[in-house]
């Protein structure tokens, strides 16, 4: 009897202890202090002095108290593969929160590249104005090279110094990035001849002489919003350039060009024109404009 009585304190001793130890909590593994066990020290729960009432696993009483565990060591240790059972299915073993099913983000990826794909497709169905402006953005997207000099400088004056997200820029290889960007764009010459009128407010462009027939190449890649005859100037073809840049060619003969049509820059526009009655050669009417404000054609391309 003795014997026993000291097991049982044993067992409380070490029951007492687990539930009075918070180590775990610091290596956010579950908190088990909650759990209640039944403790011999209760006489409701006291182990049967008799051989005779030990039933094997469970006392029952004739008192109508519900059945208990005879071993509360053995009580604990499944409550606490209950525990681990839950929070390993919380917490996978790679670390973090049980992932998501690649399936659904893989079906959201293809449901927002479908939504883009149509907004850009109807948006080139669309005849309007601001349509016109949506296709300017999408085919400078598409057919120009980022500017990585102005987005290194852009970057540095707001948040301090170059991106590491773009590993090509680096300070020791971009020290002059700010002057690089201020470099003026290159464009192409409209047509190889001499400048026969210089710019005028009223004018609005300059006029260039050369043979009948030389061809007259776009300064830059633009879109055809133009093409047609002009009072003034007739035959014309007007293109719609990044940044808000405008060129009119006047004096070409009728071709092929259609509005909508793109052109790259050098690539030829049209041909001059016969020359009128009195004059020696053709005459290229050519104008720049900007956000809708002319400019003088000679501060952007140099003229012979």
């Amino acid at each position: 009897m003795n014997t026993r009585k000291n097991v049982r304190e044993r067992r409380n001793e070490k029951i007492r202890k687990l539930q009075e130890h918070d180590w775990r909590r610091g290596f956010g593994e579950p908190d088990l202090t909650h759990m209640h066990f039944p403790l011999n020290a209760d006489p409701r729960y006291a182990y049967p002095d008799e051989p005779g009432e030990d039933q094997g696993r469970f006392n029952r009483r004739n008192d109508g108290i519900p059945p208990v565990r005879s071993d509360p060591e053995e009580e604990w240790n499944r409550k606490y593969q209950r525990e681990w059972a839950a929070y390993d299915k919380r917490y996978p073993a790679g670390g973090g929160v049980a992932d998501r099913p690649r399936f659904n983000r893989f079906a959201v990826r293809i449901l927002l590249s479908g939504l883009l794909f149509a907004a850009v497709w109807g948006l080139y169905k669309l005849d309007h104005p601001w349509a016109e402006r949506g296709k300017d953005i999408v085919s400078a997207a598409l057919s120009e090279p980022l500017d990585t000099a102005a987005l290194a400088v852009w970057y540095e004056r707001y948040f301090g110094g170059p991106p590491s997200f773009l590993p090509a820029i680096n300070p020791a290889k971009h020290q002059d990035a700010e002057k690089v960007a201020a470099l003026p764009k290159h464009y192409f010459a409209p047509v190889q001849g001499r400048l026969i009128a210089e710019f005028t407010p009223e004018q609005g462009g300059v006029l260039l002489g050369a043979q009948a027939g030389t061809p007259v190449s776009a300064i830059d890649t633009g879109m055809v919003t133009f093409a047609g005859e002009k009072d003034d100037t007739g035959f014309t073809v007007v293109l719609r350039h990044t940044g808000g840049m405008e060129t009119v060619y006047g004096h070409l003969a009728a071709g092929n060009i259609q509005a909508g049509d793109w052109l790259k820059g050098g690539e030829t526009v049209g041909t001059l024109a016969k020359p009128k009655a009195g004059q020696a050669s053709g005459t290229l009417f050519f104008a720049v404009s900007k956000a809708g404000k002319p400019l003088d054609p000679s501060d952007v391309i140099t003229f012979e």
